[in-house]
């Protein structure tokens, strides 16, 4: 028989939240619905780091390759420094720091039935977006001739698009699979 004493109900209630991968959570951005999101306040502070440097770079008429440098230099900076600080705070208070992400992992595989890469909705959709970043992509370099610029834009378009199509491609043959084991029997 099961304990249903008061003593144990709180146990249950602080294994939950701590398994919980939408709790709140101190160091991740919360979302509009109250849920912790994917994104740490650390990564949301390093990527808005290197977008303020790059803006006062482009004040200061900076050439083009310093201020990307700079921006992404001052950005990494802050994402690893507020990042370790965040670890170092969840270590004291006794949490694991890597405990939300492997929630959020779990709760993805438990969702899409133990896969744990992304299922869209209509993944038609998805592969047809990857279409359009690579056309994008190759449309870019076209245009904008062989430069470093037009390289590395076309490779993460290239890359991006490549991510969408294989995940398009995995959630049609997921639905084609799970729509043939539960279809009609056969006599």
């Amino acid at each position: 028989m099961e304990d249903r004493s008061p003593s144990s109900v709180p146990d249950q209630d602080a294994d939950r939240q701590q398994h919980d991968p939408y709790a709140r959570r101190p160091g991740y951005v919360t979302g509009a619905d109250g849920r912790t999101d994917t994104w740490t306040t650390a990564a949301v502070a390093g990527v808005v780091s290197g977008f303020v440097v790059l803006f006062l770079a482009g004040l200061l008429n900076l050439a083009d390759p310093f201020a990307y440098a700079a921006a992404v230099v001052v950005g990494a900076a802050v994402w690893f420094t507020v990042r370790a600080r965040r670890r170092a705070a969840d270590r004291q208070a006794g949490r694991a720091p890597d405990a939300v992400a492997k929630a959020r992992s779990q709760a993805i595989a438990d969702a899409n039935g133990g896969r744990r890469f992304f299922v869209a909705q209509n993944p038609v959709v998805v592969i047809v977006m990857g279409g359009i970043f690579l056309a994008l992509g190759i449309g870019r370099l076209v245009a904008a001739g062989p430069s470093a610029g037009s390289l590395v834009t076309t490779v993460l378009l290239a890359a991006s698009a490549v991510f969408l199509i294989v995940q398009g491609i995995g959630t049609l043959v997921v639905k084609r699979r799970s729509t043939s084991s539960s279809g009609p029997a056969r006599d």
